[in-house]
């Protein structure tokens, strides 16, 4: 029979194993992104300069085989203004679209920029990675963030299905600031095709990261709508969306940690 200070020993390691583990920095995978840097102009919702669009692809996923940037990225996520998901159906017209990129915010956004740098396949990728984005064929590559001129919503899709997986502690991180004074943002999530949960963050002139949980059982699809409210001079920006899913195997490998630790432990009492 072990003594019990022995076994005592064993869990108090394993458990501050665990414990390590757990107040390391959080690994994830994002699943899809924004940095809204394939807009052609400030102020058109055009891709091309030549069509204005009411759905803007990600251009960045940690599943996206290539450099985790570029086209191949399209297929795990989507932006919409058509009255998808209840998302505001934008009139398509440069006069009196309410949600459009903006230079406005003098670039990009700082906050949030690293966010597609924490997992797979290209851990040196961050938002505005314009020379991969134009190796992975890209047409452009502003540095624009995504602004309200009137009230209205967005709403960004992720997608699992293309890499025929599901999870579940999916969050969002974003992101926001105003041009002056404050504005309130609303966030509802839900997962696959409905929203669960509202939140509202309050932005100010400071360039802040953002990030909200998305609770619910393991799905395939996440879905984040952002309503806007703008009021007066007070425009608010939103940028570097990227919804993301904890890395896979980083429990197992937390709990592989903590055993081995124990084993070793055990074998020294």
């Amino acid at each position: 029979m072990i003594p019990m200070h022995r076994l005592a020993r064993t869990a108090s390691l394993a458990g501050f194993a665990l414990a390590l583990l757990a107040g390391g920095p959080a690994r994830a995978q994002v699943v899809a992104g924004w940095d809204f840097s394939q807009y052609f102009v400030d102020g058109a919702l055009s891709l091309d300069g030549e069509t204005l669009v009411a759905t803007l692809p990600a251009n960045y996923s940690d599943f996206d085989p290539s450099y985790g940037a570029g086209p191949e990225s399209a297929a795990f996520g989507t932006m919409y203004l058509d009255g998808t998901y209840g998302s505001t159906a934008t009139p398509l017209d440069i006069d009196n679209d309410p949600i459009v990129p903006s230079a406005a915010a003098n670039g990009s956004l700082l906050s949030n920029l690293g966010a597609p740098e924490n997992g797979e396949p290209s851990p040196d990728v961050a938002f505005d990675a314009c020379t991969v984005l134009a190796t992975q064929g890209q047409a452009f590559c502003n540095l624009l963030v995504l602004t309200a001129l009137a009230p209205g919503s967005v709403v960004f899709e992720a997608d699992l299905g293309p890499a025929g997986e599901t999870a579940d502690g999916w969050t969002v991180t974003f992101a926001g600031k105003t041009s002056a004074g404050t504005s309130t943002l609303s966030v509802d999530v839900g997962t696959d095709g409905g929203f669960s949960a509202s939140r509202s963050v309050e932005l100010t002139t400071t360039d802040a990261l953002y990030t909200v949980g998305i609770e619910g059982a393991a799905s395939q699809k996440a879905l984040v709508r952002f309503g806007f409210d703008p009021m007066g001079t007070d425009q608010p920006f939103l940028d570097n969306v990227a919804i993301s899913v904890p890395e896979a195997g980083s429990l197992a490998q937390a709990l592989v940690a903590a055993a081995a630790l124990a084993a070793v432990a055990h074998r020294r009492a």
